[in-house]
């Protein structure tokens, strides 16, 4: 036997009393384990749940976007209201007057019903501020849906992901439990012969145990992650946790991007991002409400022009309101009148006209050119300076991307190597070949090897969701 130290364990009582065919666990359990987590739901007829398919139901069901949709929907229909002045309007109008006379004793009664309709031919000027605020209103809600979009994706994509980890983590230390056990059935059969003692077996067991502890814990934040998934594509109250089969890769978007591609993916982000597109309305906006503020200066135009055809009278009007110059096209018909009072004639026409020119106003035409230049500059500081940031964002995400990978690799190379080293000091203590190891020696590995695991599996989802932060910085979705 090798001169080895063992050190009580706090939890050997719970051992003390059990029976060693309790303990005695196959080495094809975990083999039988794995076989049935993935059979059990085809089994049970679970639903198998793609990424592209999550990310469809989350665009129809998804309570964010329904919302969203919804505030879009209703600035439309303001801005369809705001802008019924130039549709058509047709009114059908009656009038009933009797007239009592004294002098005479009698009265006369006129009734009179007409079609009256209008129709705007063109407008110029500047713009209404109830449409210009509507304008904008809907402009801002399109743009905070297309946001939305983009969010739900990317919280999508997160916990379809993280889902996929943890299960390849479940794996991989399904794995892990499999070596253990053999050890540990290797280790009783060892103690039949003589060649270890009790507490060797025992802290097998513990081992086993342990993973299993691990594995136990990981399935338990898998139905939480499914639930959050569930909640995300808004299908929480159709399906549960074991309901739904999450099956797919995880994707490998930039596994051979290098630096020298970031400039093609600052470009894309700016045809992309909606807060680019989003500035950019604002400054066309911009643009048209300066070359507006110049119609302060032309003069006021109004009139109007009549003609009777038959019964009919068509008229042609310019109307002004506030700093807009309507043009409308309106007629007149009488569909009842008794008696008829129409006093003109079949080819009467009228014309009328005015006209007022303004020669000064105190500078309020140019303070307000003015203050739309200055508006104008204003947008075009904050599209460039919009730009800059989603730059700093990209090349930010891709440079954590970067470390990211090389932790990762690194991490890869660390967990074998810890691996190698506890299998080697194992074999040494198990077939007796080391004088001078101790239990101190042998825990000391284990321990690092459990770290660098955990620590690769760290990496590992950090690696991953940095693709997704520089995937999300890109506009993609």
């Amino acid at each position: 036997m090798s001169q080895i130290t063992h050190r009580p364990s706090p939890r050997g009582n719970r051992f003390r009393n059990r029976k060693s065919d309790t303990a005695h666990h196959s080495p094809l359990t975990g083999l039988l384990l794995f076989l049935l987590l993935v059979l059990l739901p085809g089994l049970l007829g679970a639903e198998q749940l793609t990424l592209e398919q999550s990310v469809e139901i989350a665009l129809r069901r998804n309570r964010d976007l329904l919302t969203a949709r919804q505030q879009v929907a209703e600035k439309k229909a303001l801005l369809l209201y705001r802008r019924s002045q130039r549709l058509p309007q047709v009114t059908a109008e009656a009038s009933y007057q009797e007239d009592y006379y004294s002098a005479q004793d009698s009265s006369a009664a006129q009734r009179a019903a007409y079609l009256v309709g209008s129709q705007e031919l063109f407008r110029y000027g500047e713009t209404p501020p109830g449409l210009l605020q509507a304008q904008q209103q809907y402009r801002q809600a399109r743009f905070a849906y297309q946001k939305t979009v983009l969010a739900t994706v990317s919280q999508v994509r997160r916990a379809f992901l993280s889902v996929l980890l943890t299960k390849e983590e479940i794996a991989e230390r399904g794995k892990l439990l499999e070596e253990l056990e053999k050890k540990h059935w290797r280790m009783k059969q060892r103690l039949e012969a003589g060649k270890v003692k009790p507490i060797d077996v025992k802290e097998a067991l513990l081992e086993v145990e342990d993973e299993q502890l691990r594995i136990n814990t990981l399935r338990r934040r898998l139905l939480t992650q499914k639930l959050e998934l569930l909640s995300t594509i808004g299908m929480l109250e159709n399906w549960l946790p074991h309901q739904v089969e999450v099956v797919g890769a995880i994707p490998e978007e930039f596994k051979g991007v290098s630096e020298d591609s970031l400039a093609a993916m600052v470009q894309k982000a700016w045809h992309r991002r909606p807060e680019v597109a989003e500035m950019e309305a604002q400054l066309e906006e911009q643009r048209r409400l300066v070359r507006q503020t110049y119609c302060r200066w032309l003069p006021s135009l109004t009139g109007g022009a009549t003609y009777q055809y038959k019964t009919t009278q068509l008229g042609l009007d310019l109307v002004q309101t506030g700093n807009l110059w309507r043009t409308l096209l309106s007629f007149d018909h009488p569909l009842y009148q008794r008696p008829s009072l129409s006093a003109s004639q079949d080819g009467d026409w009228s014309i009328r006209l005015g006209l007022s020119i303004p020669i000064f106003r105190g500078g309020e035409s140019w303070g307000r050119l003015q203050q739309q230049k200055a508006r104008l500059r204003q947008l075009e500081y904050e599209l460039k300076d919009q730009q800059n940031r989603i730059e700093l964002e990209i090349r930010k995400a891709f440079f954590d991307l970067m470390d990211a990978k090389e932790r990762l690799e690194l991490q890869r190379e660390r967990v074998e190597i810890t691996k190698q080293r506890l299998q080697i000091v194992e074999s040494l203590i198990e077939f007796e070949w080391a004088r001078y190891l101790t239990y101190e020696d042998i825990l000391r590995r284990r321990q690092d090897f459990h770290q660098a695991q955990q620590d690769y599996f760290t990496f590992r989802r950090q690696y991953v969701m940095a693709a997704e932060d520089l995937r999300k910085a890109l506009g993609e979705r």
